[in-house]
This record gives structure tokens, sequence and C-alpha cells, in this order.
């Protein structure tokens, strides 16, 4: 797996974040709204619509879909905005 580090637009380098870190699905639920949403390995939630044109995921409409989906890598939004750790 590659980490590729990048400095966010109102960031200094001492807040570095590690990007493209990929994230496992490992289950789905409906929010409040009734949009599905995934639910991540690493604790974090990201959702999941179907909303064409502008996102087009129909197979998480379908219980066999997001079956399908399940363990699929997924970018968390929130683990990419987490501050990336200094070295000592």
């Amino acid at each position: 797996m590659t980490v590729n580090l990048q400095h966010g637009p109102h960031m200094n380098p001492s807040q570095t974040h590690a990007v493209d870190i990929p994230r496992k699905i490992i289950d789905f639920h409906l929010d409040e709204f009734f949009d599905w949403v995934a639910d991540l390995e690493c604790g974090h939630q990201q959702h999941v619509r179907h909303n064409p044109p502008w996102t087009n995921r129909h197979w998480v409409t379908t219980p066999q879909g997001r079956l399908e989906h399940i363990g699929q890598n997924l970018l968390c939004v929130t683990c990419l905005n987490l501050p990336y750790p200094k070295c000592s």
C-alpha cells in the first residue's frame, strides 16, 4: 500500500496528513433521512447515496448489492482530515 503525504489548502507542514488509505466496508445502515451509510473498519461512517446523475450507486438500493460491497475499500473522508502523527 502506498501512503501519500499532502498538505491541505489551509494547513501548514506540521499539519500534514496521510491520504489514499482505503478502509473496508464492514456494514451499512440507514440514517435519519433514509440515506444509506457505510460503516467502515476504522470506526467512521460515510454516506453511499444513489443520487443520479451526480452519484450513481444503484448497488446500494438492494440488499444483494450492499452485501456484495461488504469488504470493498472506500476512502474514509474523516481519516483523510485527521492530522498525521509526527515522527520523533
